[in-house]
């Protein structure tokens, strides 16, 4: 029987109690499925409190005890562990992210790259002489990626943002890259948007890059100005203390906490989502899902959003920008007109282009493809 073997530092929680949150932990657990549609048995393997080996229907997780959390040294761990289940004639092995790669390995290997994470703003502004030392430091952090990314096979990317970057750093890259979308589950029928209040929906981890503060700032001046908008602010992180410093004091603003099989649901009844991402994004779950669900959305021009949204058509995308994101959402809240039309093409983009069946699909093709079949 041939496997299909999958690296990642956290599927499960370190004690293999129940599965990590995350979106990359999303997405390994739709693939797995489609890895024994083409006929792998399914191992995967994560760093751990303590050695572990649990058995689930049709894949398996192996828990490996190291003390440290994300570092080259766990992969290598990892790595260890899959030479020893391995058949290296036959098996599979799928880094579940390109930070898993240590070594060229005598197998047929699919890395997966969720997009750039090193283009977050700092938190303060620098001096000439931290620049000079970020600047230093983001060139070190590149010649890593180049040289890690060539010691696999094939690279799927989530969007084209790092397929550029590579292609602008590498003029020759050794590695293919296969771009596959990231996805949404698509309701039976477009989610319909009624009331006079214009509900407005914040749905990520609660992490400054993603623009909480950002947000935060503009719903003050949108609600000393708008009666009849509602804010839901959905999720947790360490940026939650500011959001409700921020937000508390209006009743018109509730915070919520969600479970992610549940994001479609929490967006039906929104018109408006908000994703103003200042750094590491990906083709985004959070718009994708958004989108799905038939909400107009304002995205800002970060990453592989820039891949799904055509402003003004389906979406509107501004820049990382107080004064932009304020002038879109006060559009959005007063214009029906444009928020119908962008809710529409939104649903129709996600359900032509982003389905959880097209993903699969390409996902399939990659394989076979790899495989040789």
């Amino acid at each position: 029987m041939k496997c299909a073997h999958v690296i990642y530092y956290s599927y499960l929680e370190p004690d293999g109690s129940r599965m990590s949150i995350g979106g990359i932990q999303t997405y390994l657990t739709n693939l797995i499925p489609v890895l024994r549609g083409c006929g792998y048995y399914v191992i995967l393997y994560q760093r751990s409190c303590e050695d572990f080996h649990l058995v689930f229907d049709g894949y398996e997780v192996y828990g490996v005890r190291h003390k440290l959390n994300y570092c080259p040294q766990v992969a290598k761990a990892l790595l260890k562990k899959v030479f020893s289940l391995i058949d290296f004639s036959q098996d599979l092995l799928v880094y579940g992210c390109e930070t898993c790669i240590t070594q060229v390995v005598p197998c047929k290997t699919i890395a997966i790259q969720h997009g750039i994470s090193w283009d977050k703003p700092p938190l303060v502004e620098y001096t000439s002489w931290q620049y000079f030392k970020h600047h230093v430091g983001k060139f070190v952090l590149s010649w890593k990626i180049v040289n890690r990314v060539n010691k696999a096979d094939y690279l799927v990317c989530v969007d084209n943002n790092f397929v550029n970057w590579h292609r602008a750093m590498t003029p020759y890259p050794k590695v293919r890259h296969i771009v596959i979308p990231n996805f949404a589950e698509i309701p039976a029928s477009q989610p319909q948007k009624k009331g006079y209040v214009v509900s407005v929906i914040f749905a990520r981890r609660l992490f400054q890059y993603r623009g909480t503060r950002l947000f935060a700032n503009v719903v003050e001046r949108i609600l000393a100005k708008h009666k009849n908008v509602h804010i839901t602010v959905a999720g947790t992180g360490p940026d939650e203390s500011y959001m409700h410093e921020k937000l508390d004091r209006f009743s018109n603003v509730q915070f919520i906490t969600y479970s992610s099989k549940d994001s479609l649901t929490i967006h039906a009844d929104k018109d408006i989502a908000v994703i103003p991402t200042m750094g590491s994004e990906g083709t985004s779950l959070s718009l994708l899902e958004a989108m799905a669900a038939g909400c107009a959305t304002i995205c800002t021009n970060v990453g592989g959003m820039t891949n799904i949204v055509l402003d003004g058509y389906n979406g509107l995308m501004i820049s990382p920008d107080e004064n932009e994101l304020y002038n879109a959402l006060n559009t959005l809240i007063e214009d029906l007109v444009i928020r119908e039309k962008l809710q529409n093409r939104a649903y129709e983009t996600v359900k032509n282009a982003f389905s959880l069946d097209t993903w699969r699909k390409k996902w399939a093709g990659v394989i076979h493809q790899v495989s040789g079949e």
